[in-house]
């Protein structure tokens, strides 16, 4: 059995398993968690991940990649607080930032399980602390304190995905490998995992506020169950707003709060994702998989994709056989 398997259990190796597979990083346990460095062949850097009970996990990583990686992930659903580089803050989901800053950008967000792709380019800096919550720790923390995290969970799926206070850079910046080997590391981070959830959901929001978030959020959800269970069609922003009876703006406007990106972006996001399924399938007819997830052309499919993925739906296939 190997370090993580030993270290983690399932439900949390989730957020750490792809990524140790796809980079080729060894994890060895250490006094509080599990380091690993990149192979020099696929580039330098390091990860560092430790449990904090059974429900809530840290992860710290900094990596530069000699060559472009679509990475895969494949987590359960999870809440995140989180401080990252450039690049690793604009691949989080409703992040509408278009200018952050180099280094510690925050975020927290909540997001369900399923799979997702992200292209990590060559030579790029990817860093980041972050915190997972899963559903059981809310939970847990609900029945211990039910006058301050009752609601805890579904606070979180309503916060601003890029409005964490400003007093969290110094609580993540407490996690680190070199606090990891030191005595006492572990009751050390439990206690900062949950200052920084406190910290989080302490902040006073208007009722009215709080009622426009669920709103936007209920909107968001039933579009994308018409993007997911519906993404062979040709559908188009105005024909999701005109099913759903709103107009186009607030439609757009409600995708920009929540998710942080377009409802064309985000139906974009919802086809490519099928179509790595599909080719990942072996399903080496291109034009059949561009009809399928809605294309009518296959060359705007590919044009799509290589912008995704940073290459051709052939590529992808042969990178697939190749494993």
């Amino acid at each position: 059995m190997d370090a993580l398997q030993s270290s983690l259990p399932q439900h949390l190796r989730t957020f750490v398993e792809p990524q140790t597979e796809q980079l080729s990083i060894r994890m060895e346990p250490i006094r509080c968690g599990l380091f690993g460095t990149l192979p020099k062949a696929i580039g330098e850097g390091f990860l560092w991940t430790a449990p904090l009970g059974d429900d809530c996990l840290v992860s710290m990583h900094s990596l530069r990649l000699k060559k472009p990686l679509v990475l895969e992930e494949r987590p359960t659903d999870f809440s995140c607080i989180f401080s990252g580089s450039r690049a690793t803050f604009l691949s989080l989901p409703g992040t509408n930032d278009s200018s952050p800053a180099e280094m510690e950008n925050l975020a927290a967000f909540s997001q369900a399980g399923g799979t997702t792709h992200c292209l990590m380019q060559a030579g790029t800096l990817y860093e980041s602390t972050s915190l997972t919550y899963t559903p059981d720790y809310f939970d847990k923390l609900a029945k211990m304190f039910p006058d301050d995290f009752e609601n805890a969970e579904e606070m979180m799926r309503f916060i601003e995905p890029a409005e964490p206070p400003a007093k969290m850079r110094s609580i993540l910046r407490s996690f680190t490998p070199k606090r990891a080997v030191q005595p006492g590391a572990a009751p050390y981070f439990h206690a900062k995992a949950l200052e920084a959830l406190t910290a989080l959901l302490a902040r006073p929001d208007s009722a009215s506020e709080i009622e426009a978030r669920q709103e936007d959020h209920a909107l968001v959800e039933r579009a994308e169950t018409i993007m997911s269970a519906r993404f062979a069609e040709p559908l188009t922003v105005a024909s999701i707003a005109s099913e759903l009876y709103v107009s186009r703006s607030k439609l757009c406007e409600a995708f920009r709060r929540v998710r942080g990106v377009g409802v064309a972006e985000r139906l974009r996001q919802e086809r490519m994702n099928a179509a790595c399924r599909m080719l990942d399938e072996g399903r080496t007819d291109i034009a059949n998989v561009a009809r399928s997830i809605g294309y009518a052309r296959a060359s705007s499919f590919d044009e799509a994709f290589r912008r995704e993925f940073g290459c051709s739906p052939l590529r992808w296939c042969q990178d697939t056989e190749g494993k």
